[in-house]
């Protein structure tokens, strides 16, 4: 499947865009990912049908309507090879009839694709709803006596889609252990383990099969080994084509989409992350403080690779000393990543600092459930405490200048409803009269003068943080 589709080479930011999808993080993770959708204009939807011919056919019926389009063509492969069609027209059932020219060969499989126009909100200019949907699913010919053992080199198994293999996930068995038997919980963790990966597939330990979004309903081929209770091994090929009913896709990436507090700060995370990895020697500091440091001799000062609330008395400080008979000294926050004891500490001393981050301390929406309400609409939307947004927001809050600025801001909200905070459509707070509280207001509009402003401060923290 193709990748950011929305995006045309002559764009004028077609090169940045490039350069910046194929950046790839640390820890595996795309620096500048797509938004998820799986809404389409009418007429307009993503189509991929595979329909084995017999001798002759040249008429085939699609399970859809699909008007094709320039914008929104169609394509249609004979055993995987393009062809051009005849006409595609609207049948009595309101539903599409291709015509090819010429008959195809009993056996053969003629594929329809069509990549579709995603819906989009008149004015965010993105999909209404993003969320991951369901993964494509089927279940093994030989299910009962599935056999895979990861440290075997002689019971290797190899799944293959377009002839191009995929690498098999290996979930523990912990995790599948109290989802036997129940195909939500068994979907569910194997979504979340794939993804929006387009290269990699599970298998359950009840036999179920698990393929990425860009594959469903793609005919792949799987070969594998099965075990009878006599304890006889036979290696199976099997030929496998994963349903999803509510497949989502991630390959657009919506250029002239209005983005998201959350969306914006979750990407300078990101970017936050590398600058520490690529000019420290330390992690870059997340949601707490669990470090353990051995002293040198006459040493107060200690920076820690973590950052904490200054000031708060929310870090905890353990000083084991290697002389029983010392005392331990005051010691004193300076910033939110330096300690200073009042006086000197011995050689091989051990001094554990510890701060565990809960809800924030400074955006009432962090850390924590909370609510939005948008008044024009009459809707609430509830956001859970792990949302995207409000774990890279926790874990660089605590971020600050050399003065004790913090790097992030809020935003005030002064009207509350049943605990939600009210917003316009675009996310942005109302007026009110409530007791002012500083939200972050992830899903709220980003604006051009917002993200210069912030872009400047990260500048600055930058160099300072790092020179």
């Amino acid at each position: 499947m193709r990748k950011w589709v929305d995006v045309n080479e002559g764009d004028w930011f077609y090169n940045d865009v490039m350069e910046a999808t194929n950046m790839v993080l640390e820890d595996g993770e795309v620096f500048v990912a797509g938004i998820n959708y799986n809404k389409f204009k009418e007429g307009k939807p993503f189509v991929y049908e595979e329909i084995k011919a017999t001798s002759g056919q040249t008429s085939f019926s699609l399970p859809v309507l699909i008007e094709p389009t320039d914008d929104n063509p169609l394509y249609v492969f004979i055993d995987g090879v393009q062809t051009i069609y005849k006409s595609a027209e609207k049948n009595n059932k309101n539903l599409t009839d291709i015509e090819l020219y010429t008959g195809v060969k009993a056996g053969q499989v003629v594929s329809f694709c069509s990549y579709g126009e995603p819906l989009l909100d008149e004015k965010w200019k993105r999909p209404p709803v993003s969320w991951t949907g369901s993964l494509p699913r089927a279940i093994l010919g030989a299910a009962t006596t599935y056999f895979y053992d990861p440290f075997s080199r002689s019971h290797q198994e190899y799944m293959y889609a377009g002839g191009q293999p995929l690498r098999r996930l290996s979930i523990p068995s912990e995790i599948w252990a109290d989802s036997m038997g129940d195909a939500a919980a068994v979907t569910k963790i194997a979504t979340k383990a794939i993804g929006y990966r387009t290269d990699v597939y599970c298998v359950s330990p009840g036999g179920s099969v698990f393929l990425p979004f860009n594959l469903n309903g793609v005919t792949c081929k799987f070969n594998y080994w099965t075990k009878t209770s006599g304890g006889a091994f036979k290696f199976k090929s099997e030929d496998i084509k994963a349903k999803s009913d509510n497949p989502s896709y991630n390959n657009c990436f919506f250029p002239n989409a209005i983005i998201q507090r959350g969306e914006a700060f979750h990407l300078i995370n990101k970017l936050r992350k590398v600058f520490y990895a690529r000019f420290t020697d330390m992690e870059a500091p997340t949601k707490g403080v669990d470090q353990k440091i051995t002293a040198f001799q006459g040493q107060r000062v200690f920076r820690l690779n973590g950052n904490y609330p200054y000031g708060a008395k929310k870090l905890k400080v353990d000083v084991e000393l290697k002389n029983k008979k010392d005392t331990v000294p005051g010691y004193t926050e300076i910033d939110n990543h330096t300690v200073v004891f009042n006086g000197p500490l011995s050689e091989g001393d051990e001094v554990h600092f510890f701060y565990e981050k809960g809800v924030s301390e400074r955006f009432a929406d962090v850390g924590k459930e909370s609510a939005i309400y948008y008044q024009n609409k009459g809707e609430r939307v509830e956001q859970t405490k792990d949302s995207f947004w409000k774990v890279a927001v926790s874990e660089m809050e605590d971020e600050t200048f050399s003065n004790n600025d913090p790097l992030i801001m809020g935003i005030p909200v002064k009207k509350k409803l049943d605990g939600a905070a009210v917003v316009t459509d675009m996310g942005r707070p109302v007026n009110g009269i409530d007791p002012e509280e500083i939200w972050f207001l992830g899903n709220s509009a980003m604006t051009r003068a917002e993200a210069a402003a912030f872009l400047d401060r990260f500048i600055k923290w930058t160099i300072e943080r790092f020179k």
